[in-house]
């Protein structure tokens, strides 16, 4: 797959951000919209990949046959496009590849943009989803969600908005509200949303907008999410709401955050029409979602977490894990407000030392000014390593000494360092 992989990355030299008009146009050439199938939309700023998990392992569990299109990917591109929980093959992936090509050539010799990195490869899911007769399709939006190429359909079953933080600022807005607003953009007539209520100038822009479109509304309340605990590497919840009498769930995971997330799940399905509770708990405890809070074979335990807000939620984790000694391996990529995550990390006082590596990728933060940024916010060690792999190395000497590691701050240093593993 070199070509095909070879020509998607290089799409960015010479396209730009296409319209929903456009993208609209790709899907109808392509015979791709799915109209037999139901959409779930979801939007926000952390949780997105989570909640769309925990949804297509209850939908998938529940008997329907589910596909899922994700960004970004850690390990394999092909990990963005799912169907019934594999992973699109290479064969697939190619066939779907030349036929979105054929179709953006075609369109720009009729006078239309090429499609984005992004929108080709959401061209290429739909293209894949159409030919499979899906019940149900979870699109996870981009970067936003009022122009998000997958917010193309009028009428989707559901829409679920997670967690609301401040990233992408320089596109999305400085404040809380105004990220939301972005990201309520999904919301459409008469479709009901599925949100938690976190901020209230969060809510508001929500409710206002699912209010001025008739958008049924329900709400979790976080006081509806109890009595989390950590039990042999997995978290348990109680679920408290209109549709679950203090019923326990169980998450594969460490973050005490993915209760919220399989929360948001939970209640989705149930609007959805899923009543059968077992059904529903089976799907959450079987949904697997890689690079959030996952350890790795050799004992580095991943997460993704790469904003202030989700840094804070890994800490909330961390400090639950009931651990003497730990230590962290951060690295960011440089257009990320990273001396607020530092500044998080450090005055959390979990870690006894921390190790910072330089990515791969062009985007990411230079070594010596990560370095200044600790330094700036701690006393403890740090070791500057000048790679992914020989950060690991420096983390293997940690545990060896009966430390917990963790590594956090970009999705590129969650990926670098499960692609190893590959």
């Amino acid at each position: 797959m070199r070509e095909e992989i070879n020509y998607i990355y290089g799409i960015p030299k010479f396209a730009g951000k296409a319209s929903l008009e456009n993208t609209a146009e790709l899907i109808r050439r392509l015979g791709a919209d799915c109209g037999d199938a139901g959409i779930i939309h979801v939007a926000g700023t952390n949780g997105k990949g989570s909640v769309c998990a925990f949804l297509d392992s209850i939908l998938r569990n529940a008997g329907f046959k589910v596909g899922l299109f994700t960004s970004p990917h850690l390990v394999r591109i092909n990990e963005r496009i799912v169907i019934d929980g594999v992973q699109a093959d290479d064969s697939e992936f190619e066939r779907s590849f030349a036929r979105v090509r054929s179709i953006s050539e075609e369109m720009v010799s009729d006078g239309f943009a090429h499609p984005s990195f992004f929108e080709f490869l959401f061209g290429m899911a739909m293209y894949i989803f159409a030919s499979r007769g899906l019940d149900y399709i979870i699109l996870e939006t981009g970067l936003g969600g009022r122009l998000d190429a997958t917010n193309i359909f009028g009428k989707p079953c559901l829409t679920v908005i997670t967690s609301i933080g401040l990233d992408h600022t320089e596109f999305l807005g400085d404040t809380y509200a105004e990220i939301a607003s972005e990201k309520a953009g999904i919301i459409k007539s008469g479709v009901p949303v599925v949100f938690e209520n976190l901020r209230d100038d969060v809510t508001k822009v929500i409710t206002d907008r699912a209010a001025a479109l008739g958008a049924p509304v329900h709400v979790l309340e976080p006081l509806q999410i109890k009595d989390i605990r950590i039990r042999d590497k997995k978290i348990d919840f109680l679920l408290d709401n209109g549709y679950y009498c203090n019923e326990r769930f169980t998450v594969n995971s460490l973050g005490k955050y993915q209760a919220e997330n399989a929360s948001l799940a939970a209640t989705a399905a149930a609007v959805l029409g899923i009543t059968d509770t077992d059904t529903v708990k089976s799907g959450i405890a079987s949904a697997f979602w890689m690079g959030r809070m996952q350890e790795t074979d050799w004992g580095i335990i991943v997460d993704g977490a790469h904003n202030e807000d989700g840094i804070r939620r890994f800490i909330d984790s961390v400090g639950a894990d009931g651990a003497d000694k730990r230590a962290l391996l951060f690295s960011a990529v440089r257009d990320k407000h990273y001396d607020g995550m530092v500044s998080e990390l450090c005055k959390s006082g979990l870690f006894g030392g921390f190790i910072l590596a330089r990515l791969e990728d062009p985007r990411g933060l230079e070594l010596d000014v990560m370095q200044k940024c600790f330094e700036s916010h701690t006393d403890r060690p740090i070791e500057a390593c000048t790679s992914v792999d020989s950060a690991c190395e420096a983390a293997g000497k940690y545990i060896n000494e009966g430390f917990m590691v963790y590594s956090v701050g970009s999705l590129y240093l969650a990926g670098e360092i499960l692609s190893r593993g590959i």
